[in-house]
């Protein structure tokens, strides 16, 4: 009887983060194993991308009942604060972590060594087509390091977006892009350009043809950033020198800025950046069964369901961003978490200038096995102020696939403001 009372003692006050770090521990992150090909079930015809991993169950689902135990551990400040916000929605189910991300073996071979950072990180000098910064040692590094992941190489492709409000009424949009992407392994390229897209808003009606040419440098101080939109109003093309930083385009509704497009983009002069080093972080990955979910099971007020949501704990780069004294951004401080193994933004947090969060942002990814790459299905931001979110470039079974290695590339002569009013039309 003594030695039962004692057992109860230490189960009583036993301390609940000693618990959580038990549990913890029991999570294994293992080797590598990237999926460098297409999987049996995969069908090339259809919209579809079978979850490699169909047997994997969760093993740990995290709530309000359970969340602070993990706080000090494995969540993020955004997370604990969508568990806070949320307590009777919010939760992740976490599940083995499986290290499945790939490239095309071309950009292996193209990665020996790391690249050069010019102009105070604003330029990169590096083999076109490699992972720029394969042995990362500084903020910028991993910064890079997403901006130049293989994206594919001329693309086409259309998704919508969503804007869901608390009262779960919605704002639906849907675009359309044709894109080059310079940095590639398979393409030559001299041009010292990141790339050029090419978009239009084909709804709603009132935005239809609205459209927007962007050209990118490998040198933002150098060659800055041209852009050019067109007004189906007056249909006219104007040069946009705005649509950089923390311009909003009306279609966001204030909820994200331009350089948050695909978690972050353009130039990197207005902040000091920090690396705060590799952690092991609960993150969307392998969302696999999100992306076979239709979209309207998934768009639940205040949140995406959780339910069709996979976490694992993933090494990821923490990188801070923090407003110069003598810039202007309406984001003062940023937190952004990169995947060691595939370099992809999976979540960001943005503070005001009292270090108060404003935002948290999941870019829950998976491996288009048929490349092979990595990346996000789409982009949530989710307002802590308006208790709205946003869903962009939203890739589904309901969504026509993105086409990243077109057969007949793109007419790089259609890249042009004459260009754009065509492509608008």
């Amino acid at each position: 009887m003594f030695k039962k009372n004692i057992l109860l003692s230490i189960l009583i006050f036993f301390p609940s983060f000693l618990l959580a770090d038990i549990e913890v521990n029991n999570i294994i992150i293992g080797d590598r194993e990237p999926i460098n090909s297409p999987i049996a079930q995969y069908d090339s015809e259809i919209n579809s991308y079978p979850d490699p991993f169909p047997d994997d169950q969760i093993i740990l689902t995290i709530d309000k009942d359970n969340y602070v135990k993990f706080s000090d551990s494995i969540l993020t400040p955004g997370q604990i604060e969508m568990f806070e916000t949320y307590p009777e929605t919010f939760k992740m189910h976490v599940y083995p972590s499986r290290r499945s991300c790939a490239v095309p073996p071309e950009v292996l071979k193209l990665t020996k060594v790391n690249a050069l950072l010019t102009d105070e990180g604003e330029g990169i000098n590096g083999v076109v087509g490699s992972i720029p910064f394969p042995e990362p040692t500084e903020a910028l590094h991993h910064v890079w390091n997403h901006i130049l992941r293989y994206r594919g190489v001329n693309i086409y492709g259309s998704s919508p977006f969503f804007i869901v409000n608390p009262d779960s009424s919605r704002t639906f949009g849907a675009g359309e892009a044709i894109a080059i992407n310079y940095w590639n392994p398979f393409v030559a390229n001299e041009k010292g350009l990141q790339g050029m897209l090419m978009s239009k808003v084909t709804h709603p009606p009132r935005l239809a043809d609205a459209s927007l040419l962007v050209i990118e440098s490998l040198n933002a101080l150098k060659t800055p950033r041209r852009a050019w939109a067109y007004n189906p109003g007056t249909r006219r093309v104007r040069r946009a020198p705005d649509i950089a930083y923390d311009y909003k385009p009306s279609a966001n509704q204030g909820l994200t800025t331009t350089d948050q497009f695909d978690g972050f983009n353009g130039a990197k002069d207005r902040y000091n950046w920090s690396f705060k080093g590799t952690l092991k972080k609960l993150m969307p990955y392998n969302a696999y069964e999100f992306h076979e979910t239709s979209i309207e099971e998934v768009l639940t007020p205040y949140h995406v369901n959780q339910e069709f949501l996979r976490y694992e704990l993933v090494n990821v780069n923490v990188v801070q961003a923090d407003l110069k004294s003598d810039k202007r951004h309406i984001i003062p401080h940023r937190t952004m978490y990169f995947d060691l193994d595939s370099h992809n933004m999976l979540v960001e947090e943005t503070f005001d200038d009292e270090n108060e969060i404003m935002a948290y942002r999941e870019f829950p990814l998976i491996n288009f096995y048929d490349q092979p790459m990595c990346l996000s299905i789409h982009s949530a931001t989710y307002d802590f102020a308006t208790r709205r979110y946003q869903l962009t470039n939203v890739r589904s079974k309901d969504i026509p696939k993105i086409q990243w290695r077109l057969d007949e590339p793109h007419d790089e002569k259609l890249f042009t403001p004459d260009g754009l009013k065509r492509f608008a039309r």
